[in-house]
């Protein structure tokens, strides 16, 4: 049995970009230290190093062009267990507390065994606990856990996002800190709206649009976890240490834009098709665990919507019903999002004024009770996102 304790709880995670180097890591140390002089006991899940995961996926497909999953899950896990180690000394070096580093499996992470983008069932956190007990921080690897058949799995993207989120959930921690080397969730992503501003405070279910919708401060299914199990969620620097955005469940304002974001992950099939065979589409994607991001058929003219990972596979399934279907990737969605914003609004109508002057010819219009999606031309997409931005934020 797992024993509760009076002290704050607190798992904070680091990505990649903060680990990029041994100053980074050294830097992290200083920060993660800090953080646990303030009275809190402390679990911290760490990314791989700067690009590992990235240069190990490209080792893997030199080796072979057509990677066995599991094979790739024990490559790819192995990026963690070396950030993990690595900052669990840097810690140790400063020695005002004793670091201990574990991998997903030590710790318990239990997931079902679909390698590559497995998704988490169960936590056993007494071993944490355990340590935890001996005023150590806990160094945990995200990305990754173990199948019940034993094997490695990984989480797929966003995955140590999701593992903090989860592993808050599962220890009833008093708070979540996503600790990135961007200090919070923007108007829009600052790398592409230099005039973008932090938000210091969002709503769940406006922060799930935002990184449904390309926004790349914060996990989709890391936020889902906090929603479900009412985990104190919030985002800050890896650079000073210091809170920047909290996402928190207070009730959201009527018609205000909170954000706007470009989602270019995506890839556009065209199709011709009776009606009926046409609505069959969606199900047959979702037993195929494709997620869909577009859907439009009108009399059986359509257009479906999916990650560009996904368009061959998709494309192909369409075409075991038509063989008039064709795969476009020159496509972005623009979304503003908030809270009644969509279609028929004041808001709406700045939107489509915005991309009317800039001739932007949009294809198709997704409406929802918390955005307003266009599918615009990649190749203007920038000058979409500007100019939408400057038109929602200007003061």
């Amino acid at each position: 049995m797992i024993m509760q304790n009076s002290r704050t709880l607190i798992v904070q995670k680091y990505g990649g970009s903060s680990l990029a180097t041994a100053d980074h890591i050294r830097r992290v140390a200083r920060h993660v230290v800090e953080r646990k002089k303030q009275g809190c006991e402390l679990v911290v899940v760490v990314s791989a190093m700067g690009k590992t995961t990235d240069n190990l996926v490209t080792l893997g497909h030199e080796l072979n062009p057509n990677p066995d999953k599991r094979e790739m899950d024990m490559l790819l896990s192995s990026g963690e267990q070396i950030s993990i180690a690595a900052l669990a000394l840097a810690i140790n070096e400063i020695g005002a507390y004793q670091a201990i580093s574990f991998t997903g499996a030590q710790v318990g992470i239990l997931t079902d065994g679909n390698h590559g983008n497995a998704r988490i069932l169960h936590i056993d956190g007494e071993r944490i606990r355990e340590e935890l007990a001996k005023d150590r921080i806990v160094v945990i690897a995200g990305f990754q856990g173990v199948s019940e058949g034993n094997d490695i799995t990984t989480l797929g993207r966003g995955g140590s996002d999701t593992t903090a989120a989860a592993l808050a959930a599962a220890l009833q921690a008093d708070g979540c800190e996503i600790m990135s080397d961007i200090d919070g969730i923007y108007t829009a992503d600052p790398a592409k709206v230099p005039s973008a501003k932090r938000i210091d405070n969002i709503h769940y279910d406006e922060a799930l649009e935002m990184a449904a919708g390309g926004a790349k401060m914060l996990h989709k299914t890391s936020i889902e976890f906090a929603k479900r199990h009412n985990i104190n969620l919030s985002l800050g620097s890896s650079l000073s240490g210091r809170i920047g955005t909290t996402v928190f469940s207070a009730p959201i304002g009527r018609g205000a834009v909170t954000g706007v974001s470009a989602d270019e992950d995506i890839a556009v099939i065209r199709f011709a098709l009776n009606q009926n065979d046409a609505l069959r589409i969606p199900h047959l994607f979702s037993k195929n665990k494709i997620h869909l991001k577009l859907w439009q058929s009108v009399q059986g003219l359509g257009l479906a919507g999916v990650s560009r990972g996904d368009g061959n596979y998709a494309l192909r399934l369409i075409r075991e019903m038509t063989t008039d279907a064709h795969l476009e990737t020159e496509w972005a969605l623009l979304a503003i999002v908030g809270d009644g914003i969509g279609v028929g609004t004041a808001v709406a109508e700045q939107l489509f004024d915005v991309l009317h002057n800039l001739n932007i010819d949009y294809k198709a219009v997704i409406p929802g009770e918390l955005f307003l999606k266009v599918l615009c031309p990649q190749a203007r997409i920038k000058v979409a996102l500007d100019g939408v931005h400057q038109k929602m934020f200007s003061i």
